[in-house]
């Protein structure tokens, strides 16, 4: 029996995630005391919440061979705009002095994630528009209007009932956690079990095929999209009871990292691969170095250039998957066709 190297070499880079984590988890265990302990590694799931739920939008979107940069700045208006309609107006809490209830800042969020998702999905389906250059101006677009609504002004004073979700919890247990564990398994299933995820892996692997398939593409696009933005809005929901300031900082560079943590976690840039429990040890992965750094005092630059390497080296990953996948064990290149029916 022969053995296809390619297909092991392809399989040992889908389940890298997991080896590294372990690797992260070892050396910084053996570089500090603090690390190994329980409350690290609660901090580390906690820290890991906002930036799981911001992954499980993206790879919607990169599974269908597409970017949502936009996701960052979705995550910052949707928090101004839902902790700015339920807070007083007078310094220092700087809202809008309407004082409306939670449910209905809520409500607001989750309906200007969902309108940020469509605009995107129309510009890049209908008018035909570069998914990436489209979500890039909109990530610029929506930074600019975080600084106009209001003013650069951090909003406070928000209901303990509204920070819940980012700041409660059941026990000892973080909500937050619990939640982002949720909406993993919630994107496992539609992943793996639905008709909507087939398509999604359909439209991502080849775009014609699936359309010739009985697929409309553009229609899985919009709605891949739609989900992003809500995603964004309820990761800004769970920030906001987090750290209980909406400020316009909030998001501000994160898009790296929801990328990074996608696609080492075996999401492909190219589309129609990967798998959600990968994306969610990326995930944890970044979790982890971020802590390990931290608690090892390394300079505020170095982590910055560390996540740098992160990204390169996630980059470096999916370049190879590809590499190993068009061609066979005997190194001669796979026809569109041939890959097309491997996946």
């Amino acid at each position: 029996m022969k053995i296809n190297k390619n297909k092991i070499i392809v399989a040992l880079l889908d389940n890298l995630i997991w080896i590294l984590l372990l690797i992260s988890i070892s050396l910084f265990s053996s570089s500090s005391p603090h690390y190994f302990t329980q409350q690290n590694f609660t901090n580390i799931l906690v820290h890991s919440a906002v930036l799981g739920v911001m992954v499980v939008g993206q790879s919607f979107t990169l599974i269908t061979g597409n970017f949502d940069l936009s996701a960052e700045s979705t995550l910052g208006l949707t928090a101004i705009i839902g902790a700015w309609l339920i807070t007083p107006a007078e310094a220092p809490y700087f809202g809008s002095g309407w004082m409306l209830s939670p449910a209905i800042g809520l409500t607001a969020m989750f309906a200007v994630g969902l309108l940020i998702g469509w605009i995107n999905g129309i510009l890049i389906t209908k008018l035909k528009m570069n998914n990436f250059i489209v979500t890039l101006a909109m990530l610029i677009i929506l930074r600019g209007m975080v600084l106009v609504w209001n003013e650069g002004e951090s909003i406070t004073g928000m209901p303990k009932s509204f920070l819940v979700l980012g700041g409660g919890n059941i026990g000892l247990f973080p909500i937050s956690v619990l939640v982002m564990v949720i909406l993993f398994i919630i994107a496992f299933f539609i992943t793996n079990y639905t008709r909507f995820g087939r398509n999604m892996y359909a439209v991502g692997g080849n775009r014609d095929a699936a359309l010739a398939s009985g697929i409309n593409p553009e229609k899985l696009i919009r709605q891949v999209y739609l989900i992003s933005g809500f995603m964004a809005a309820f990761a800004a929901w769970m920030q906001l009871g987090r750290i209980g300031v909406a400020m316009e900082q909030l998001g501000k560079g994160m898009i790296f990292e929801i990328q990074a943590a996608a696609v080492i976690g075996g999401i492909s840039l190219f589309g129609g691969r990967g798998k959600m429990i990968g994306a969610l040890g990326g995930v944890l992965l970044l979790a982890s170095i971020n802590s390990g750094l931290n608690l090892m005092r390394v300079s505020g630059f170095m982590i910055d250039a560390v996540r740098g390497v992160v990204i390169l080296f996630a980059m470096l990953i999916d370049a190879q998957k590809v590499r190993f996948k068009s061609t066979d064990s005997d190194g001669k290149s796979v026809s569109t066709v041939e890959k097309v029916k491997e996946a």
